[in-house]
């Protein structure tokens, strides 16, 4: 601030210098002045680069510390939501909030703070100079600037609609770009490729029309304000040169005026040019605060206490849940004995998956109660809650890392030999040797260096070194092969070893050996006993069983 001050006062001095610069040494031949004066000019202007120097790279330095501070925020925000939101939210839109709202913030921040502040000191310190000079003159010349405020919010409000349609079309766009990439194999299959091109030609369109809109709007701003400024200096020459010839100031006077008005041109077209910056900041500040607005519903509650067991058992009692206003599962109760193991089995749709998210607090009941050990989930912190609690799907996780970081990742103060002894016990160990570069092979984007079957064990090998007493294995083994299934289902069995577990199965050869099984359909229990007890009674589940054995 400070040297935006002395940039703006330094700006008004030169001005000020061009009444001497006239008035003493061209018209007065005062000799002293002459070297005076040009001396006191390279000193102001050594000062103002200085100033100009300073004021530039500390607002900038503010402005990018701003919105890196938000980007920091709002992932922290985006991350710690619940399932619900994200299954709301496609990975395209909430991509491009960072990478391109967030820099369309970032550009707004740093020239609007840089840009106004500075612009609007100089014009104070310059318009100060003109009121010196000449005050009659100065209102005259300053009664144009009211006009130029019309179109100048006109050309902001526009800016900002604009501004907020290529937001959302570039969400839009992220997400077709990421559908069609990572579904390529779909999409040649079915030969759909002109029909993505189609899709995205048009979502590049819309963006392209919405841009060169924008940039109407700009090219606009730039000759309306000269047009402006143009007149008002044809009127100030017209009015300051009578005041001349009638002696009411002097040449130098009037000079150092319009030097003054002239420099005031480009301060307050940046401003005009600035508005329009803005207003395409504001908007990308608008999604992104109602994105940081956005508030987790699954949250800890002010008295939550820590959860400490190292063995447990699981009670689900009276529990309704609803999908908006769909309900899908109503007066649910099961207990899962400590160390034990249950199996939830059934058609897609009959709310497997929906029990199973609720025990880690992904979703919470609309009613009842899901009690670990007698205690209610909802009474302790989600951080303690999960943390007894190792999860195992098909949805295989897999990150762009190293084998020994991607085992780590679920005790990140494990040592190397419990991360191998975890490995082995996932039968994982002997095909990671392998690797060129063994533990510390980087495994790509979603694991692309491993097969399906390598990569589950990997994510069992997570699990084991989680060595959590709660394990929840969701379609574990559903796409993969009958070899890779074995080897899958050797390493489960590890896992499971005296934990309390709950398996969710299409595949009813997977669970035969559970403790005890459970047809769900819709939402309810409708057979259950161990797989022995179910062959036996030769309803649902016995027929479901037969239908597979015979595939």
């Amino acid at each position: 601030m400070i040297a935006m001050v002395i940039v703006a006062l330094t700006t008004a001095v030169i001005a000020y210098l061009v009444k001497p610069i006239l008035d003493e040494i061209f018209i007065n031949k005062n000799q002293t002045l002459l070297y005076v004066i040009p001396i006191i000019l390279v000193v102001v202007y050594i000062i103002k680069g200085i100033a100009g120097y300073i004021q530039s790279y500390f607002m900038e330095y503010t402005g990018q510390r701003i919105v890196a501070d938000l980007q920091i925020d709002l992932y922290d925000h985006i991350v710690m939501q619940d399932a619900e939101f994200f299954a709301k939210n496609n990975t395209g839109s909430l991509t491009s909030r960072f990478l391109f709202d967030l820099h369309r913030l970032k550009q707004a921040i740093s020239q609007t703070i840089t840009g106004s502040l500075r612009d609007l000191t100089t014009v104070i310190g310059l318009v100060a100079v003109m009121f010196i000079q000449d005050w009659k003159l100065a209102l005259m010349s300053l009664t144009i600037f009211p006009i130029a405020v019309y179109p100048i919010v006109r050309f902001g409000k526009n800016m900002r609609r604009y501004a907020v349609g290529q937001q959302e079309e570039m969400g839009s766009l992220s997400a077709i770009l990421k559908e069609s990439f990572s579904y390529n194999r779909q999409v040649k299959i079915y030969t759909m490729e002109n029909y993505e091109i189609d899709r995205a030609t048009k979502s590049i369109n819309n963006v392209f029309k919405l841009m060169v809109k924008a940039a109407k709007v700009r090219a606009l701003s730039s000759p309306v304000m000269e047009l402006l400024g143009g007149f008002s200096m044809a009127f100030i020459i017209i009015y300051g040169g009578t005041r001349v010839m009638d002696g009411i100031i002097t040449t130098g006077a009037f000079f150092s005026f319009l030097t003054a008005l002239m420099s005031l041109y480009r301060p307050i077209k940046g401003l005009a040019n600035i508005n329009n910056v803005l207003q395409e900041g504001l908007a990308s500040a608008q999604r992104t605060f109602e994105m940081i607005d956005k508030k987790a519903q699954i949250i800890d509650k002010k008295s939550a206490k820590q959860l400490k067991l190292k063995q447990a058992d699981i009670e689900f009692k009276n529990i309704t849940f609803a999908y908006e206003d769909e309900v899908v599962i109503k007066d649910f109760n099961l207990t899962i004995p400590q160390g034990k193991t249950v199996a939830l089995v059934g058609s897609s749709g009959a709310g497997k998956t929906t029990i199973l998210n609720m025990i880690a607090r992904f979703f919470d009941p609309k009613k009842g109660s899901v009690n670990i050990s007698g205690v209610d989930i909802k009474t302790v912190t989600l951080k303690s809650l999960r943390e007894h609690i190792a999860l195992v799907t098909q949805d295989i996780a897999v990150f762009d890392d190293t084998v020994y970081n991607n085992i780590a990742y679920s005790k990140q103060n494990a040592s190397k030999e419990e991360v191998i002894k975890a490995a082995k016990a996932a039968a994982a160990d002997e095909f990671i040797i392998e690797l060129e570069k063994g533990y510390e092979t980087r495994l790509g984007e979603d694991g692309n260096t491993l097969s399906g079957g390598q990569k589950q064990r990997i994510a069992i090998a997570r699990a084991i070194l989680k060595n959590a007493p709660i394990l929840l294995l969701d379609e574990a083994t559903s796409s993969l092969d009958t070899e890779s299934e074995q080897q899958v289902q050797k390493a489960l069995k590890t896992l499971m070893k005296g934990r309390t577990t709950l398996v969710v199965a299409h595949r009813l050869s997977t669970v035969v050996n559970a403790d005890i099984i459970c047809v769900m359909k819709k939402g309810e229990i409708v057979e259950q006993g161990n797989h022995k007890e179910l062959m036996a009674k030769k309803g649902i589940y016995h027929n479901l069983y037969k239908i597979q054995e015979a595939l």
